[in-house]
């Protein structure tokens, strides 16, 4: 496996490091718990010069000038130079107080030979790593940090690197100050973004008034690190490179303490890496976050009341991060299909999650079991279950349909039996579970998560059974390889349920919520969605109006260009699925040319075209 943006890059070694480092890798090559390199990169060769770190630090900033958006009021009025930091050197040392205001002419952007990306933009980027300065990213092989490898990016981002507070910032500006925090430094504000933005799709840490306090009584190193990582998206000023390498090192440092919260900082590193398009890192370091896991009982149920220090919310916390771990194995193997959803065959006997608000609350009910949870339909007992329950009952049919595809294709009546565990899903929730809106106008995101789950679950079912073409969507890779589909004729029950599905998954677009609130796990299956729909609008079956596949596309194409704000594997399905569009187009334009619409009206056929050519229109402004 290789992580280099050119196989031609240089290779480095950060100092006084037991950590050895790919210089063109997405992060540091992390050692694995048993001391072991987790990547089998290029060696250098004997007496072949390797370039330090320090040294190419030194020679960047020598070359280039670098830029920050604003500067404080203090150095703003003393026309003084000002470095952008919170606070700012000059304050600092001082000791006055540091303010930002936002410049009313707006910030221009980097000098023309300036340092460039959002990571240049902080030049105090370094101070937050000290090994690693973000601002030697420059050239074709992006030598070091998280930054995307060129051949994974698109041209541009949808709103620059840099980009000023929008939708996803905004939000976390009316938090900071309705929490009175308005002064908090750039790693602390990370801390505030993971929590305000990402935390609600994958709630397994304490809760933020129970983590604040715990840190104050014990170190959390690598936790923290990690949490500043994946924060650090939903800050255009944070340097995220920097506090990528930062997390892994800390999190595979030879003195980090083997406990839950060294699994809880690598699940989160996973989750991030896997959004940042480096997939095969991230399910390295799952595989290492299990194996942790097993190795200190996180899959009994004794370990919660063994390590919660008598405190309900911590032991709950200790559960769900048992079963996050469950969810975030069996997404990655069912979006991306390149592994084995391994979780669902490891033994373990710990108990279900709490409602989110009872967790926020720290008033604990009592738990129960997984089996309790298989038995209510038969046992009458009338136990309410959480939707972080139906959370994982919609992962365990995926990890069913999974299994069935591992020997070879299943036949008809094992497709029968898989699509009846999802029916069954569906039939069995309860009337406050049937929306994912609750009824004070709140989104449930686990609910909304159990959904997503089933709809991709149904797509990857019926969909090879469905004979809906699929080469026409061949390019787009960006989740999982491209599966060949025999087209056929006629319209299954195989594809009416694909295309129920893909619809359905468009219909949760449209849930008036923030999608970059949403797990980036939901990327992978609106892409899976498109797929289908590019499928059917490039044979204009007669069964899909026209209208409704460009509206779902719309609203596909835009939800990936929205999660792209902060996720680039998002900016990827989109480019893919946008350039897929584009083809079609102009076949359909061909087939015109050449007769196939001969039996339209020339109204319709004008009509039709010129509603493609505003959806192009559209996709080239996107």
């Amino acid at each position: 496996m290789s992580w280099s943006a050119s196989d031609s890059s240089t290779r480095g070694s950060a100092p006084n490091s037991a950590v050895s480092m790919d210089s063109s890798s997405p992060l540091a090559t992390p050692i694995s718990t048993a001391g072991r390199p987790l990547s089998s990169d290029r060696l250098p060769e004997p007496g072949e010069r390797q370039p330090s770190i320090s040294s190419s630090l030194s020679d960047q900033q020598n070359k280039e000038r670098i830029t920050v958006p604003s500067a404080c009021v203090g150095c703003r009025s003393k026309h003084l130079k000002c470095d952008g930091l919170s606070p700012c050197t000059r304050c600092s040392a001082n000791s006055l107080e540091c303010v930002y205001v936002r410049s009313r002419r707006g910030f221009k952007g980097p000098r023309k030979n300036g340092a460039q990306g959002k990571n240049a933009s902080v030049p105090g980027a370094a101070s937050s790593c000290p090994m690693v300065n973000p601002n030697a990213t420059k050239g074709p092989h992006v030598p070091t940090g998280l930054a995307t490898p060129p051949e994974q990016r698109l041209q541009t981002l949808p709103r620059g690197l840099d980009f000023p507070v929008l939708e996803v910032n905004q939000e976390l500006v009316a938090y900071e100050s309705k929490n009175g925090s308005p002064g908090l430094d750039t790693r602390e504000r990370c801390i505030e973004a993971f929590f305000y933005h990402f935390y609600p799709a994958h709630p397994f840490l304490l809760p933020r008034a129970h983590f604040m306090a715990l840190r104050k009584q014990q170190p959390l190193d690598a936790l923290q690190a990690a949490m500043r990582y994946v924060g650090s998206f939903y800050l255009s000023q944070a340097p995220t490179t920097a506090l990528g390498i930062e997390a892994e090192r800390s999190v595979y440092k030879a003195d980090c303490p083997q406990d839950g919260f060294r699994v809880q900082a690598m699940l989160i590193l996973t989750i991030g890496l896997d959004g940042y398009t480096y997939q095969e890192k991230a399910l390295q370091i799952l595989i290492d976050a299990q194996d942790l896991a097993l190795k200190i009982g996180l899959n009994s149920r004794e370990f919660a009341y063994q390590h919660g220090n008598g405190s309900e919310v911590l032991e709950e916390s200790w559960r769900r991060t048992w079963w996050e771990m469950f969810i975030v194995d069996g997404m990655i193997a069912g979006v991306h299909q390149k592994s084995s959803f391994r979780m669902k065959d490891l033994p373990a006997d710990v108990l279900l999650p709490c409602e989110e608000k009872e967790y926020a609350s720290g008033l604990i009910p009592q738990a129960h079991s997984i089996g309790d949870f298989d038995d209510e339909s038969f046992d009458g007992r009338d136990f309410s279950y959480s939707s972080f329950t139906y959370r994982i009952a919609a992962l365990r049919n995926l990890g069913k349909v999974l299994s069935s595809r591992q020997v070879m294709m299943p036949d008809d009546g094992a497709v029968l039996r898989l699509d009846a565990h999802l029916v069954n899903w569906r039939l069995h929730l309860p009337e406050s579970k049937k929306e994912c809106i609750t009824s004070d106008g709140q989104l449930d995101e686990m609910l909304f998560q159990a959904h997503m789950i089933t709809e991709a679950t149904t797509v990857l079912l019926h969909r090879e059974l469905s004979e809906l073409d699929s080469s026409v969507a061949k390019n787009v890779t960006s989740c999982a390889p491209h599966k060949q589909i025999t087209p056929g004729e006629n319209y299954n029950i195989h594809a009416a349920k694909t295309v129920q599905a893909a619809q359905d998954i468009s219909r949760l677009i449209t849930l008036p919520v923030p999608l970059v609130k949403h797990t980036h796990f939901f990327t992978c299956v609106v892409t899976l969605g498109s797929i289908v729909h590019l499928s059917c609008w490039s044979t204009l079956m007669s069964f899909y109006q026209d209208d409704d596949l460009k509206q779902q596309l719309r609203l596909n194409t835009g939800a990936l260009k929205t999660l792209w704000q902060v996720w680039p594997s998002a900016g990827k399905a989109f480019g893919q699925v946008k350039g897929v569009a584009q083809e079609i187009f102009a076949a359909k334009k061909h087939q015109a040319e050449i007769g196939f619409w001969s039996n339209f009206t020339n109204e319709e056929v004008m009509r039709n075209m010129i509603e493609d050519q505003t959806i192009m229109d559209e996709l080239q402004l996107l």
